[in-house]
């Protein structure tokens, strides 16, 4: 029977001795988040890449009646029915869409009954940003959007990292 071994073990049982102290201490002195942004106007929206996420086009969105504007509607995602907002529109953000992408999507943030889904104009995609990027400088965001920012970031753009759990609490209250 082989016996497989990994390869740090191999160079030192040859006597070979690896240098990778310089790698160790970059890494220890750089701490990392990764996330899956949006965007909600011309602002970065960040949720941590452990937060259960999924996309899917809109369609079979169905409207309800006298609710806010920014209350897209519900949609059935496996049987659950997943509420719908517009944070550009509950924000009056102007929308940024791009010209080769016609069709909005919803990007579904939760699980089971804790879900909510946010219409964006542009597919989500990841990104790592380092404590190095925190933004502690004051910024002026749009009414009721502080409250819901854990933390802001400045790399290329201004990045907030949303709370999702206060800001869906704090949209939902709103229905009663």
């Amino acid at each position: 029977m082989q016996t497989l071994i990994l390869p740090s073990e191999a160079f030192h049982s040859a006597g070979l001795i690896i240098d990778d102290s310089n790698s160790i201490t970059s890494e220890a002195t750089r701490t990392t988040h990764n996330y899956h942004c949006f965007m909600i106007g011309t602002i970065g929206a960040l949720i941590d890449e452990n937060q259960y996420c999924e996309i899917f086009k809109k369609e079979n969105l169905c409207n309800i009646p006298l609710t806010p504007a920014w209350f897209k509607g519900v949609i059935n995602l496996r049987g659950n029915s997943v509420p719908v907002v517009d944070l550009n529109h509950y924000y009056d953000m102007p929308s940024i869409k791009n010209k080769k992408s016609q069709q909005s999507h919803i990007l579904a943030i939760g699980k089971n009954k804790n879900i909510c889904g946010i219409e964006i104009p542009e597919f989500p995609y990841k990104i790592q940003l380092s404590d190095d990027d925190i933004f502690n400088a004051n910024v002026t965001l749009p009414k009721g959007l502080h409250k819901h920012i854990d933390r802001i970031y400045e790399k290329d753009k201004l990045w907030i990292q949303l709370n999702t759990e206060s800001l869906f609490s704090q949209l939902f209250s709103q229905m009663n």
